[in-house]
């Protein structure tokens, strides 16, 4: 019986690739992480890992599915891949600690004055005078309850704060969740949260859906805190906010367009912690990537049901 064929992309870690030969002896493993070596094959590939550019996937005959690498997969999602029958999967689950972790690294940086103290640190002054508030008692709107904004509504649960939270499919909150509310409530989610907390797919709805408007809404003293996507912020929107004092200060990971321009504003905001879209990075992440590879590589084999499969037209995994 012939092998199976898969492309990779990427490896998260050195010998990735070796290791996913050994733990699925079923298939013929490529790593192919040039363009023109990608081209050639993922010609004759039954699967792939990564995010499939739409050149090579315009030049795969056998192709009946694409595992991302992460839990985004936007980018694949050109017509022809959305028309066609290949299979989309991604890793969600593999992240969560980490960026659930990352999410409060974030916020306690901007609500326990630690910007402001690291400057005086390195200067090596002393002073009282950094602003600070506690979480314990504020409300915490989280936008998109994956897993992810899950994790993140847990952890909030155990700074003892309110959390409510925005999502179109969940209906029934989960743990940590005091209130869902629907996208026809959005509007409520901003008005009643201290810190909002962006953790949605990017879609064609949810890019921009944070913009001017929507941070207006929010007290002033409230922060942003994005780790999902960033366009699914509105940047110069929110570069105004911050400035004319409409929130308090914002968390970011994630940004329009990166690395981020030395020229954005954002570097400059003292109400600003950025970091460059690492939320999801720890060696336990790594390890359950790989172990979802190799739990899919042994389904798809087997003609079982996918783990995380993606509604390519919705642009998000059905819960």
């Amino acid at each position: 019986m012939s092998k199976l064929k898969l492309v990779m992309m990427w490896e998260t870690a050195p010998g990735m690739a070796e290791r996913v030969r050994s733990r699925a002896p079923e298939y013929d493993v490529a790593l192919a992480t040039e363009p023109g070596r990608l081209l050639r094959e993922v010609a004759d590939a039954d699967a792939a890992f990564g995010r499939l550019p739409k050149e090579p996937f315009l030049a795969a005959r056998r192709l009946r599915w694409v595992q991302s690498i992460g839990v985004g997969f936007e980018t694949m999602l050109y017509p022809e891949m959305i028309e066609s029958d290949v299979v989309i999967t991604n890793t969600a689950g593999a992240f969560d600690a980490a960026m659930a972790e990352h999410v409060f690294a974030l916020l306690l940086s901007l609500t326990r004055g630690m910007r402001a103290y690291h400057e005086l640190q390195k200067a090596r002054g002393w002073s009282r005078e950094a602003p600070m508030i506690q979480l314990a008692g504020k409300t915490m709107g989280v936008l998109g309850l994956g897993t992810i904004g899950r994790s993140v509504a847990i952890r909030a649960k155990a700074f003892d704060m309110r959390v409510i939270a925005l999502d179109a499919q969940v209906k029934t909150p989960p743990e940590g969740v005091d209130e869902v509310f629907g996208p026809d409530r959005m509007e409520a989610v901003f008005r009643e949260s201290d810190v909002i907390v962006v953790a949605l797919p990017l879609t064609e709805r949810t890019q921009g859906l944070v913009n001017r408007g929507r941070l207006r809404m929010m007290r002033r003293t409230a922060c942003v805190v994005n780790v999902a996507r960033g366009p699914i912020i509105a940047e110069a929107d929110l570069i105004e906010a911050l400035r004319a004092g409409e929130i308090a200060g914002a968390g970011l990971d994630v940004f329009e367009r990166e690395p981020l321009s030395k020229e954005i504003p954002l570097w400059d905001l003292p109400n600003v912690v950025i970091t460059s879209h690492v939320a999801g990075r720890s060696p336990e992440g790594s390890d359950n990537i790989e172990a979802a590879l190799v739990e899919n590589l042994r389904r798809f084999a087997r003609g079982e049901p996918l783990m995380n499969v993606i509604d390519k037209r919705l642009g998000y995994k059905i819960q």
